[in-house]
């Protein structure tokens, strides 16, 4: 349509017979519409609507019968990972975004990412190649196992509720595998980042016992607290999971 314009435009400066004033007119406009560019209509292959799901705790619970849901949640199981592995500070977060890539939300995420389509998704293919960086804590295959698996559900923008048993909270139970999944990026391999290493039983539980209140006022997000000590970076965890932590610590951090 703006071509066929342009053209009109300039037929009328050959064809007529116009004033000076007139001539002006016509180019300028044509001037202002060639200097503009088209609008791209961006589609995408996912919905960024979030789905709120209140999904039953890991586990099974044969006394009620309760079936486990198996969806894999967003919030709590794939942007942790993300975050804390691929977008600190420096890497792929808002304000570094290293070779154009930020990992720090679903909008980000999803533009490495194909629904249902892993081998396509080039930001789970490329982790354990190149990223994070050999010199860098890595995902574990349970991680990878947990991202495909969101992949292959359509990567869905879900945020759960409910996602955890709160009377599991011994260290292998449950501990380890909530420090390595919202941790695990900044303080999964020594000396971890600010010398906190949180990679094993031993060093997790003399760093909390030493810094008790400075790591439950940080997991809970304490208004008081500076943003950038609030952890994990991605975003508070769920109630449940702070509620294991702290059980952990009430009860004498059971192994």
């Amino acid at each position: 349509m703006r071509s066929l314009f342009k053209l009109y435009l300039c037929n009328e400066l050959i064809e007529m017979r116009l004033t000076p004033k007139y001539i002006f007119f016509f180019l300028a406009t044509f001037l202002l519409m060639s200097c503009q560019h088209d609008i791209i209509n961006v589609s995408s292959n996912y919905s960024k609507d979030t789905i709120f799901v209140v999904t039953p705790p890991t586990g099974s619970n044969p006394s009620t019968g309760t079936t486990v849901s198996d969806t894999v949640c967003f919030n709590t199981e794939i942007l942790p990972l993300y975050v804390s592995y691929c977008g600190s500070a420096g890497c792929h977060d808002v304000a570094s975004h290293r070779e154009g890539v930020i990992t720090t939300s679903y909008a980000y995420i999803m533009q490495g990412i194909r629904a249902n389509n892993v081998s396509k998704s080039e930001y789970y293919t490329i982790i354990g190649d190149d990223m994070p960086p050999r010199s860098s804590p890595q995902m574990t295959a349970a991680h990878l196992a947990s991202i495909k698996k969101w992949i292959e559900q359509g990567a869905l923008n879900t945020n759960c509720t409910n996602v955890c048993d709160t009377t599991v909270f011994t260290y292998t139970g449950a501990i380890q595998t909530i420090l390595s999944n919202n941790c695990g990026g900044c303080h999964g391999s020594k000396p971890g980042s600010a010398n906190i290493y949180l990679g094993d039983y031993a060093s997790t539980k003399a760093y909390v016992t030493a810094n008790k209140s400075i790591f439950i006022n940080s997991i809970n997000y304490l208004p008081s607290l500076a943003v950038s000590k609030r952890m994990p970076p991605a975003g508070k965890m769920v109630d449940c999971k702070i509620l294991q932590i702290q059980k952990w610590i009430d009860n004498g951090y059971p192994q």
